[in-house]
């Protein structure tokens, strides 16, 4: 059987909530919306029992209330065998989003798989991920697009990768990114990834000694995505020393992309600019994660007059503070534990003592974090860096006559300064975001560090 050639507006089907009306018999079932786009693909025996306790019922009816959704299916055999074949076969072909996401998952909407790859190459293009060329001709893989990123001997972006990716993997998308291949611990445990999209193979792999080349590197876009891009020249040049020519003698330099589609996923530019102004976007807070899960996040450390400050970044690029931080900062004492020190409280009325409304509502949550460049595991409250500023620029900590003092424009910092006067201070002039925008590569030993 071609499944390529059974049109699903072809097939009987039925409104969502008409569901006790489908037939007694085995098929395969698809859940469609109302511009086609198959959401769900299952297998039964028993086509009007298996809707009856659904499992996937109660979610399709929240997504059925802002777009009309149907039951199609396709009468077979009631073997097992062949259902289940023709169940992954289907999948395989719609990759329908719903298949991929778990039930207890918070699903509220679902991402277009465009939506999702410009997302994913955006992300990708931060982490200086490169085109090296694209292959139009493959005897056994589809037209391939191959994209690089950085590594530096055993260390490298492999953990950031991950973290994007698997990030992107658990939105209720169609488009899915594969780790095809690990490298060894002791080769740096770097990843392979490949997506495929409209039948364009999309191939990511790690290059030493690609930050070479990125100088004198061309620009070109990805699915309307501008990344960095080899230029012909500099392929020509590694291609001419590839011993295994024979491989690579379709590859050339990408010139126009590939998949040309319109880019859905904008940064809109701020209307009005000046010159100190530190561009910060609105809060958004965190969707909390499946139970058992853990968040995978990336950090660096920023410096401000010998304070050291761990930044917590999602694949999303929104940046965190983590409560130990916070703690150690305002108490001096690290790793205190949520429960006895009632962290959550702690938190919530610092920032009820605000004066502003902008942090009203906002939950805090005690939750699992991943650090993958570093393999470490934590738990912590995450506080958005934005927060985390108004909290340091908190006068009421201060007595009056100190906070007359370090509010002087003349005012510099002294040795019996505490940390919150040293970030008070700083703060009045500067963002930690500029530090994170610019390239905080500096780092000092004898600073004293928040223990993970």
């Amino acid at each position: 059987m071609l499944i390529k050639n059974i049109k699903l507006s072809d097939l009987p089907s039925i409104y969502l909530l008409d569901k006790d009306n489908l037939p007694n018999c085995a098929a395969i079932y698809f859940v469609s919306d109302s511009k086609g786009q198959v959401l769900y693909i299952g297998r039964t025996v028993n086509l009007v029992e298996r809707w009856r306790q659904h499992h996937r019922f109660n979610q399709l009816k929240r997504f059925n209330r802002k777009d009309r959704l149907t039951i199609s299916w396709m009468t077979c055999s009631n073997d097992i065998k062949t259902l289940s074949n023709l169940e992954d076969e289907f999948i395989k072909l719609y990759k329908p989003p719903l298949n991929w996401s778990k039930v207890v998952a918070p699903v509220r909407k679902i991402t277009p798989v465009e939506t999702a790859l410009q997302q994913s190459l955006q992300q990708l293009a931060k982490l200086n991920t490169m085109v090296f060329g694209f292959n139009p001709i493959a005897d056994e893989e589809p037209p391939t697009i191959y994209l690089v990123y950085p590594v530096y001997g055993r260390r490298g972006l492999s953990g950031s990768i991950r973290c994007v990716l698997r990030n992107i993997n658990k939105k209720a998308s169609s488009l899915k990114w594969k780790e095809y291949h690990t490298d060894p611990k002791s080769l740096g445990k770097f990843g392979y990834w490949e997506t495929e999209y409209n039948g364009i193979r999309i191939d990511l792999a790690p290059i030493q000694g690609l930050v070479d080349f990125m100088d004198d590197t061309t620009r070109r876009t990805v699915a309307g995505v501008e990344m960095m891009a080899f230029s012909r020249k500099q392929l020509e040049t590694l291609l001419d020393d590839t011993p295994e020519k024979e491989d690579v003698s379709s590859l050339g330099a990408l010139e126009d992309d590939p998949i040309p589609i319109e880019l859905t996923v904008k940064h809109q530019p701020s209307k009005q600019k000046h010159k100190d102004f530190i561009e910060v976007e609105p809060w958004e807070e965190l969707e909390p994660m499946p139970e058992g899960e853990a968040r995978e996040m990336t950090r660096q450390f920023l410096y401000v007059d010998g304070v050291e400050i761990e930044i917590c970044t999602n694949a999303n690029g929104k940046h965190f503070v983590r409560h130990n931080v916070y703690w150690w900062i305002e108490q001096g004492q690290k790793n205190p534990d949520p429960k006895t020190y009632n962290i959550i409280k702690y938190l919530q009325d610092a920032v009820d003592r605000l004066p502003t409304i902008r942090w009203s509502g906002y939950r805090f949550r005690l939750e699992t974090i991943v650090f993958n460049e570093d393999d470490v595991e934590v738990e912590s409250v995450l506080i958005p860096l934005v927060m985390f500023e108004d909290l340091m620029k908190d006068k009421s900590r201060f007595s009056a006559k100190y906070l007359e003092a370090i509010q002087s424009d003349e005012y510099q910092s002294k040795p019996g300064d505490t940390n919150t006067a040293k970030i008070f201070v700083w703060l009045k002039s500067n963002s930690l975001f500029s530090l994170i925008q610019t390239n905080n590569s500096s780092t000092n030993t004898e600073n004293p560090k928040a223990d993970s």
